[in-house]
């Protein structure tokens, strides 16, 4: 419509079209600080022309919907990026106290108390009778006793928590997930009846990312408002309902299953997947490795202490009882009667070959197939 009316009427649609751009503006400044806000934009398009006897003329511009500055793409590349960075922060977590555990280098770690085992022999080798040496010698085997003890119990109490520690994140995914399928029935249903849901669909992606760091998922949007989400070889969420998850123990191993059915998730990343190899893989692969270095310890220590002689008593006595970390423990006969040590090789006074070979033990290589010896 030409003339006074129609040039009014293409103001007013600008004028309106504009603050709806401020009013978008306003509303990314107010956000901008918001966890998982989504900048907005503010579409615009002419609007109908009129004809007039001369031709078509233009009526101006109108918004035409507010629309989220989002890329599919970067979303998935730094969901991705999430669980795996997630799991290596879990597992340095629980290593750092392993480590801890371990107290090593210092002069109260397990090395220092291995090489003070061993560095008696070589004092009691000076002084085969003298029975201060020899009650040094049980104080120190015991020391390094309780050091396998603790590093075990250690090693117990982390596993007993990372089942813990399971079982609340689980705890978490289903509240994420259960919330990710309201937001998306939330989302569908404002669409569907012409609104915006850019707000809404904020939420939905800021809880998708925090799904992220606690397992592998992949998320398809399924065009309408809903998403598709898998956990592994696990159907999680989609518009039509969503599953649940659960922690236990089986037979030795954690495991995360279906709720209600027997069916295991493949989960291999994330706070969860960071969980489960630390708890099933890592954790009895270190408790292997220092069940094997006590068991040797007891094994060759034996063998040559019960060869030997103590002060007025025959060969036979094994110095260790147990067979790992968990069981070490001094003989209780050697412990009550500190004669059954043995330091002499014949039983002759003075004589000192057998304490001198326990002493020689930590040089030997022992472990690893014959290529390393005990470490100090």
């Amino acid at each position: 419509m030409s003339g006074l009316n129609g040039i009014l009427d293409v103001a007013r649609r600008a004028l309106s079209a504009q603050r709806a751009g401020i009013d978008v503006t306003s509303h990314n400044v107010a956000n901008a600080s918001t966890p998982g806000y989504t900048r907005q934009r503010l579409n615009l398009q002419a609007t109908s022309p009129t004809k007039e006897t001369f031709g078509y003329l233009g009526s101006g511009v109108a918004a035409s919907g507010v629309q989220r500055i989002r890329q599919a793409f970067i979303d998935q590349q730094i969901r991705n990026t999430n669980h795996y960075l997630s799991k290596s922060a879990e597992q340095e977590s629980v290593l750092s106290q392993i480590e801890a555990a371990f107290n090593e280098p210092s002069d109260a770690g397990l090395g220092s108390m291995i090489n003070g085992f061993f560095n008696s022999f070589q004092d009691l080798s000076l002084h085969p009778e003298d029975s201060s040496f020899r009650n040094s010698l049980v104080q120190r085997a015991t020391a390094m006793n309780d050091g396998f003890h603790r590093i075990t119990a250690s090693f117990d109490q982390l596993k007993s928590d990372l089942i813990l520690d399971a079982q609340s994140k689980v705890d978490q995914v289903n509240t994420l997930v259960r919330e990710i399928y309201e937001t998306g029935q939330r989302i569908t249903s404002l669409e569907a009846g012409g609104l915006d849901a850019n707000d809404i669909r904020d939420i939905q992606d800021l809880k998708i990312d925090e799904l992220s760091k606690l397992a592998n998922i992949k998320v398809l949007d399924d065009g309408q408002g809903g998403t598709l989400i898998t956990l592994g070889n696990v159907f999680m969420e989609s518009r039509a309902g969503f599953s649940t998850l659960q922690a236990g123990v089986v037979g030795t191993q954690l495991q995360i299953t279906v709720a209600g059915t027997s069916s295991v998730a493949d989960i291999a990343s994330g706070e969860l997947g960071g969980i489960l190899e630390t708890r099933n893989v890592l954790i009895p692969g270190y408790q292997s490795k220092l069940d094997s270095l006590v068991s040797t310890i007891i094994t060759r220590t034996n063998a040559v202490h019960s060869a030997g002689y103590g002060i007025g008593t025959l060969p036979g006595n094994n110095f260790f009882v147990g067979i790992d970390g968990r069981s070490i423990d001094v003989n209780p006969a050697i412990v009550s009667n500190l004669n059954l040590i043995a330091a002499s090789g014949d039983g002759a006074p003075g004589n000192n070959t057998v304490a001198l070979s326990l002493a020689g033990v930590s040089d030997e290589k022992l472990l690893n197939g014959g290529s390393e010896t005990i470490p100090q």
